[in-house]
C-alpha cells in the first residue's frame, strides 16, 4: 500500500513541475601542437579543457553571450540575478565522457524550437570563447547536429515514480521492522 502511496506521490510532484522539451549537442575538443606528450596525457588534458569549459558555461558573462542572440526569448529568465543563475543552470547541463574529449551540451525548455537554439547557441559560443580561456592550441568543433527530444525531458516521470515507489517499500519495511522489535 505504501509503495503504491509513494509511486502516486511522486508522479503527482512530477506533475506540478513545469514540462520541458530538451536539445543535445556534442561537441569534439581537441589540442594542437601537443608535442611531446604521450596520448594518455593529451587525453586527459583535453577531458580537463573540457571540464573546465563545463564550470565557464554558468558563469553571467556566458550567459551575457548566449543570450544576446535575437532568436533566444530573454523573457524566459527571470531579472533577478539569483534567479537567473538558478535558471541558468537548470536550463543547461553538460557532460563530459571520460577518455574522450566529447562534450555533450543539453538545453531544456518548455519549447523544442527554444531548446534547440539554446543548444546551438551555448555550443557555438563554447567553440568561439575556448582559445580566448585556454590558448589558440584548444580546438572546439560541433560534431553532431542538435537532436530534440520527441517528447518532454523534464520531469522523468518513470524515474521518480520508481524512486517513490522504492521511497515508499523502505518507509514500510523500516516501519513493520520497527513494530516487530516492539513486540
Amino acid at each position: 500500500m505504501s509503495t503504491a502511496a509513494g509511486l502516486v506521490l511522486a508522479v503527482a510532484f512530477s506533475l506540478v513541475q513545469p514540462l520541458k522539451y530538451s536539445s543535445t549537442v556534442r561537441l569534439l575538443i581537441t589540442q594542437t601542437n601537443v608535442t611531446g606528450l604521450d596520448p594518455y596525457t593529451a587525453v586527459k588534458s583535453t577531458e580537463r579543457i573540457a571540464q573546465n569549459l563545463s564550470e565557464v558555461l554558468y558563469t553571467s558573462s556566458f550567459f551575457n553571450a548566449v543570450t544576446s542572440d535575437t532568436q533566444i526569448d530573454g523573457s524566459y529568465f527571470s531579472t533577478d540575478e539569483i534567479t537567473k543563475r538558478s535558471q541558468w543552470k537548470e536550463t543547461v547541463l553538460t557532460s563530459v565522457t571520460p577518455g574522450t574529449g566529447v562534450m555533450t551540451v543539453t538545453a531544456y525548455h518548455p519549447k523544442r524550437a527554444q531548446a534547440t537554439v539554446l543548444a546551438v547557441r551555448v555550443a557555438q559560443e563554447i567553440a568561439n570563447q575556448a582559445p580566448n580561456y585556454f590558448g589558440y592550441s584548444v580546438r572546439v568543433q560541433i560534431i553532431d547536429d542538435p537532436l530534440p527530444s520527441r517528447f518532454f525531458a523534464k520531469p522523468d516521470f518513470i524515474t521518480n515514480g520508481l524512486f517513490g515507489a522504492m521511497v515508499g517499500f523502505l518507509a514500510a519495511s523500516a516501519w513493520v521492522l520497527g513494530k516487530s522489535r516492539e513486540v
